[in-house]
């Protein structure tokens, strides 16, 4: 493993990379957008909480923010500020075609799409209290979302919002983390110690974890099949084979959030202040 220690009482969530092999990372307290190079690491203050990123194409990188606000900041540093609704609380992002993103609202009840140019649409969720959480689009434009307090992930393709119910686990499914793969969608279930995917016909495979009290929280896809998942409550990373064969990996420090996987490592933000590698292999 590979450990990048934070300044103290920086609290890291999100971490993607972008095109040129800069890692970048959310942090709740302070407020800021963080970045690590081989020159060390360098942050930007914000003025509202971030939290989690997406990075687009182009290398801009985005992030939602608390205060109702989306972020972009453009590959030469200048910052742009999107306002969303008022009481939308956007928590998960995912680049959209054009340069825009894919945004979820829970505090409206909604997913949200916004333009480079700051067009902003806003879509109901046909379930009440759905608590859309994270959100990601696979290879074919279309929009998945995990529905926390519904059990359920929501698809959106050509204007159709669909519901995929999700199995219970040990308890009623209470999905989180979702991130689109070649197999299918992947998900993780933080209420259910479980992890799934949601195949091409609908078709749901779940794997449990041992740990009752796990707590998967993010997912990634894998470039040689199956996925990664943070376990928040049990403090570890776990690897999900193509066969479903888990395999945990115990992690230092404390609440492993975001999930960032390369051709051959997993970045882990782990909110007790450092952002930890793994050899993919």
């Amino acid at each position: 493993m590979t450990e990048v220690t934070l300044p103290p009482g920086w609290a890291p969530y999100a971490v993607a990379g972008d095109p040129r092999g800069t890692l970048w990372t959310t942090i709740l307290d302070p407020p800021a957008l963080a970045w690590v190079t081989a020159g060390g690491v360098r942050h930007e203050p914000l003025d509202g909480r971030p939290m989690l990123l997406a990075v687009a194409s182009d290398g801009a990188v985005w992030c939602t923010r608390s205060d109702d606000r989306l972020v972009r900041r453009d590959p030469g540093g200048a910052h742009t500020v999107f306002e969303t609704p008022a009481g939308a609380t956007p928590y998960g992002i995912a680049p959209a075609d054009g340069g825009g993103v894919w945004f979820t609202a829970p505090g409206l009840n909604r997913i949200g799409h916004v333009t480079l140019a700051g067009d902003l649409t806003m879509i109901d969720l046909p379930v009440p209290d759905a608590r859309a959480a994270m959100i990601t689009v696979d290879t074919g434009g279309i929009v998945w979302v995990a529905l926390n307090g519904a059990g359920a992930l929501a698809r959106l393709s050509g204007g159709t919002l669909e519901i995929v119910e999700l199995p219970g686990g040990r308890a009623p499914a209470a999905p989180v983390g979702i991130a689109a793969s070649k197999a299918g969608v992947w998900y993780a279930d933080i209420a259910g110690g479980c992890a799934g995917l949601v195949d091409s016909s609908g078709a749901v495979r779940q794997i449990t974890f041992d740990d009752p009290a796990c707590r998967p929280h993010a997912v990634a896809a894998d470039p040689g099949g199956g996925c990664w998942v943070t376990l928040w409550g049990s403090g570890d990373l776990a690897r999900i084979s193509a066969g479903g064969d888990v395999t945990l990996h115990r992690l230092p420090g404390r609440e492993p959030h975001g999930l960032w996987v390369t051709t051959d490592r997993v970045w882990v933000a782990m909110e007790s202040g450092a952002l930890v590698s793994v050899d993919r292999t």
